[in-house]
């Protein structure tokens, strides 16, 4: 009876040893994994570094990953590219939107700075589960570009390949662009700040603003937002625009030649490019609208324009 009570005790203690242990595990959780996003030593591109957590709150996780954001790393390969001047005041978090509030000091930083920064914040923010858009605020209105213009919600599809090499210099310009007017028979000349890098084409970048559409008011969208831009390249200045079947199939309710001359006359706003030709998946023997022959080079047209 005795030898029964030792076992019976020890293994009274060994479950309570696992218990001890289950409970332990569920206390801390397990850990995820996680890229921080940096700037190279350069400023020029992100460098991201390995991160865990066991933080499941998601709120408490936005701020935990901001957090070590602002951490100074060992290795100069990391740097931090929030200045210091400026603050976070608060992070809210709705409908999987993360909400950043910042200081007035936001529009003190450089535009390369201001860039690499949204782009290491969404980054960093939208692998958490629960997070798919951040918005930025500042001094508690949305934060707009050096125009006035709101940014808006941001996702990882908002930057193109910012890590790596394709980061490039950073730099502003502002690109002429042409929608429609509310009428939707004339064009309507709209000026935008884009901030872009040696790696990406001025005229990818113009096509693409075309297909998302306007965000200045008084002005229309002249192409469909579900087409796609297969390619585009330039040769003798004359650009080579290819676009998914969308152009000609989805309508946009503008007359027929504003779809082409809202592209035309966009990309001869660029100092390198003369002339356009427009393809529909490769092919440029179709016509368009059944009315504008596709097979021609177009030139900026000034009659269209309001």
């Amino acid at each position: 009876m005795k030898k029964a009570g030792i076992i019976k005790y020890l293994l009274l203690c060994m479950l309570a040893v696992l218990l001890m242990g289950i409970t332990a595990c569920k206390e801390t959780g397990e850990k995820k994994h996680y890229e921080i996003y940096y700037s190279n030593s350069n400023g020029n591109k992100l460098a991201k570094k390995d991160y865990e957590s066991e933080q499941t709150d998601t709120l408490e996780l936005i701020n935990e990953l901001i957090s070590q954001m602002n951490v100074n790393q060992k290795d100069n390969e990391y740097i931090v590219i929030k200045p210091e001047y400026l603050s976070i005041d608060k992070v809210d978090l709705s409908d999987k939107e993360a909400v950043i509030y910042f200081n007035e000091a936001y529009y003190d930083m450089k535009a390369s700075t201001e860039v690499l920064l949204r782009s290491a914040i969404v980054q960093t923010l939208c692998q958490i589960d629960g997070v798919d858009e951040v918005l930025f605020m500042v001094a508690e209105q949305p934060a707009v570009y050096p125009d006035g213009t709101a940014i808006g919600v941001m996702n990882i599809d908002s930057f193109s390949d910012d890590t790596d090499e394709k980061i490039g210099r950073i730099e502003w310009r502002t690109i002429t662009l042409y929608y429609a007017n509310k009428a939707g028979d004339r064009l309507v000349k709209d000026e935008v700040p884009v901030a872009y890098n040696k790696n990406i084409s001025l005229e990818k970048i113009v096509v693409e603003k075309l297909i998302n559409g306007p965000v200045n008011a008084g002005t229309y969208a002249t192409l469909p937002s579900d087409m796609h831009l297969l390619n585009i390249s330039v040769n003798n200045n004359i650009c080579y625009v290819n676009l998914s079947s969308e152009f000609s199939t989805e309508m946009v309710n503008v007359s027929a030649m504003l779809p082409v001359y809202s592209v035309v006359n966009s990309l001869c706003e660029l100092d390198t490019i003369e002339g356009v030709k427009i393809l529909i998946n490769g092919n440029s023997t179709k016509a368009f609208r059944e009315s504008i022959n596709l097979d021609t080079v177009f030139y900026f047209n000034d009659t269209l324009i309001q």
